[in-house]
């Protein structure tokens, strides 16, 4: 890349004849683990996660990009589609051994029954103790809701306000958005 500033200052050093100076290309460093709910209570935020989806896919601003996709709360499995076909299935486990904690993890989806993240699969292993191996791996983990908090109180105010005191999470807005990826972009 064309280095304007170290140009002038080495034509300048150089008694105003021309020294053009290049600069070593920046390099994407940035990984993206992208986890999306899909289906169920989400069908109604699909438009808005799909121009999400969309611009993130779309931009070449980062080194690698994964995208993965579950139902209601992450549990042993996550899928590669939207549609949640049995043929798509990863086991989140590969996901936790192999992409390294340097990825910046971005979890998009609303939690209102408490049920969701405390069921257990046939794995015995709850979504909270799910999302609580994401929250230890990755320093950089943020969660997108599409959702406010529900003002009626009760179970799914309930499941909000722990989703929110374990995890950074911001609404699936422009600001919200903004402020995540600030928060991503912080060392820790």
């Amino acid at each position: 890349e064309f280095d304007i500033d170290g140009t002038i200052r080495e034509t300048c050093d150089n008694a105003g004849k021309l020294k053009v100076v290049y600069d070593r290309p920046r390099k994407n460093t940035v990984k993206v683990l992208l986890l999306m709910d899909s289906g169920g209570s989400m069908d109604y935020y699909s438009r808005l996660c799909s121009m999400l989806f969309q611009a993130v896919s779309k931009s070449s601003h980062f080194k690698d990009l994964q995208v993965f996709y579950f139902h209601n709360c992450i549990y042993s499995k996550v899928y590669t589609d939207p549609q949640l076909r049995p043929k798509s299935v990863i086991p989140t486990e590969w996901i936790l051994k192999n992409l390294s904690s340097e990825y910046k993890v971005i979890i998009v989806g609303e939690l209102l029954d408490p049920s969701y993240y405390n069921y257990g699969a046939r794995d015995n292993i709850t979504g909270i103790e799910w999302l609580t191996r994401f929250r230890e791996k990755y320093p950089h983990l943020v969660w997108l809701n599409p959702s406010e908090r529900p003002y009626w109180g009760g179970w799914w105010a309930k499941t909000y306000d722990i989703i929110r005191k374990d995890f950074d999470m911001y609404d699936l807005s422009i600001d919200g958005l903004n402020a995540a990826l600030k928060k991503l972009m912080v060392n820790r």
